[in-house]
């Protein structure tokens, strides 16, 4: 369970760098992207600043649950035991089809709040040597020399560094005025609130349920009675009509059976909070000027079909940092010029299957097709427990020869 009276110390300290003061790296954003990349060129002894507009610890509009991939990249950087420490543990996920049918999904997943865990991950960055302000950067160039220079909001005030990261979520205003925007409208909408109530409810909730298709809402524990609740829609599905998520979220509660349980016994209930969100690892450019990285929701590292973006933002900027690390020890910029190239290669063919996924069940018959051979498949079965792992393709399930094995395994 998560303490509610987490106290991460003083993260932000005032940065005012001298006029002829280059720092290795400069990373705008301290999103969990922004400060794992922070992380891993900090312990590698790289003078990194690490900046965001918020002071910390704050608030941040997310379903709050960390699946196998986020849990792996927080080992890697070594901050899995005070996470875990903080967060709320769960074992299965229950889906739930357009007709109520249930397809339970065992695995590791952790539930934690973002304004807890983004401060967690940026302390850490701080304790192996990052600089942490907050400031507000309204532009960033890039000199003749190949020096990013980053404008703050503070008349006068500029920040200079020999690579910079851009891990500003869905705000992608500087990566437009960097020439990096392929396309600036977000892929979804989604929105949440946190609801406490007595009710019993220990995995997680995604239902499509029919009174919000084509969207989405989930139920998501994080201990001692707190739920975080919301839904979600693609664009792509509403594009001829459109949604109003807070129609939606409210049919939502009233209609699927789990969520009339907790909005009857709910003893408090949070205002509704929306963000945006970038999907399919399209729409943005990686690299540019051999200087200046996008990573994370910016460059649409969020997945299609679950909304999950946090393991594979952190994912973008662990390779963004390895690629920056080897120009800094080396001088060369192989790797990084290689940066987009590896993103594609390594990251890319997950989005495609979950996007052929997100696709399928937008179908109510076919989602629940796919529920219904699920329950009673275990080939199914296994294919799902290794999507959310990673160990399997989505394409091997969302695809006809799919579900023509599943009638017999």
């Amino acid at each position: 369970m998560a303490a509610v009276d987490f106290d991460p110390g003083i993260l932000q300290q005032a940065i005012d760098s001298s006029p002829d003061e280059v720092w290795d790296v400069a990373i705008v954003g301290a999103g969990p992207a922004g400060s794992i990349a922070a992380c891993r060129l900090a312990s590698n002894g790289h003078r990194v600043l690490l900046l965001d507009k918020a002071g910390f610890p704050r608030d941040k509009t997310c379903g709050d649950a960390l699946i196998p991939d986020s849990i792996q990249v927080l080992e890697r950087s070594g901050i899995l035991s005070e996470v875990r420490s903080l967060g709320h543990r769960v074992t299965s996920a229950s889906v739930f089809s357009p007709s109520q049918i249930e397809v339970p999904i065992a695995g590791e997943y952790l539930t934690i709040k973002r304004r807890i865990l983004d401060a967690v991950i940026a302390r850490h960055a701080v304790r192996l040597g990052a600089n942490f302000g907050c400031e507000t950067v309204r532009q960033v160039d890039v000199d003749a020399r190949g020096i990013v220079h980053l404008l703050t909001a503070r008349p006068g005030v500029t920040h200079r560094a020999r690579f910079a990261i851009l891990a500003t979520g869905a705000n992608v205003e500087l990566l437009k005025q960097a020439g990096m925007i392929k396309r600036a409208q977000p892929s979804a909408l989604a929105l949440r609130c946190y609801m406490r109530s007595p009710v019993e409810i220990d995995r997680l909730i995604i239902s499509y349920d029919r009174s919000i298709t084509p969207g989405y809402g989930w139920i998501f524990p994080l201990g001692g009675g707190e739920f975080n609740v919301g839904c979600g829609v693609f664009y792509r599905k509403t594009r001829h009509k459109k949604a109003n998520l807070r129609e939606m979220f409210h049919r939502f509660l009233a209609n699927f059976p789990l969520g009339q349980e907790l909005l009857q016994t709910a003893t408090s209930q949070t205002e509704l909070r929306g963000a945006p969100l970038r999907c399919n690892l399209t729409g943005a450019r990686v690299l540019t000027q051999n200087s200046v990285v996008a990573v994370g929701e910016s460059i649409g590292a969020t997945f299609p079909l679950t909304g999950e973006g946090i393991g594979k933002a952190m994912e973008t900027a662990e390779l963004a940092a390895a690629a920056i690390h080897s120009a800094l020890a080396t001088g060369s910029t192989r790797k990084l010029t290689e940066l987009p190239w590896r993103v594609r290669t390594e990251l890319l063919p997950r989005y495609i299957g979950y996007e052929i996924g997100e696709r399928w069940l937008s179908y109510p018959k076919l989602n629940d097709l796919i529920a219904w051979r699920a329950q009673r498949s275990p080939f199914l079965q296994k294919l799902l427990r290794g999507i959310i792992s990673e160990a399997v393709d989505p394409r091997r399930l969302f695809s006809i020869g799919g579900l023509l094995k599943s009638l017999w395994r």
